[in-house]
């Protein structure tokens, strides 16, 4: 989560130290539709590539490769939390201080981090208050990244 402030510990942006990192062969990330209530944002965010926010928002977060946050007509939010790869938010849903495994799934409306009683009968609860979001273990993709 330190990535994503304004000048890191560890900056990714540092032409002095390059990144040797896996080379992934997808497409560009992008952010979709135009208007008024439906605009997919990234906001103090890092968002790994082929990410579609189809309206939803991402803030204070940190998106792996292949995450598609949901939107149709009361859009999905992801905020101060980390979603690994291959995961999808359903629309509406809301998701708040959580790690989210590989291919999870968050159905629509969904709420995970705002009542921590009713989130440890499904999730692992920290005791700081982190949810945990076991994912499926697939590899088919499950998210309509193909938009």
């Amino acid at each position: 989560m330190d990535l994503k402030s304004i000048e890191p510990a560890l900056n990714l942006y540092n032409r002095e130290w390059p990144l040797r990192t896996a080379e992934y062969h997808e497409g560009p990330t992008k952010f979709t539709f135009d208007e008024e209530g439906r605009r997919g944002q990234a906001l103090n965010s890092i968002i790994s590539e082929r990410c579609i926010l189809a309206g939803g928002r991402a803030i204070d977060s940190v998106l792996g490769r292949r995450v598609f946050v949901d939107n149709v007509d009361n859009g999905a939010q992801v905020k101060d939390a980390v979603v690994m790869a291959n995961c999808h938010i359903g629309a509406g849903a809301r998701v708040r201080r959580a790690i989210l495994d590989k291919n999870a799934v968050v159905p629509e409306g969904e709420r995970i981090g705002y009542d921590l009683e009713k989130d440890r009968e499904k999730y692992h609860v920290s005791e700081t208050g982190i949810v945990v979001v076991e994912g499926r273990r697939s590899s088919i993709p499950l998210s309509p990244l193909t938009i």
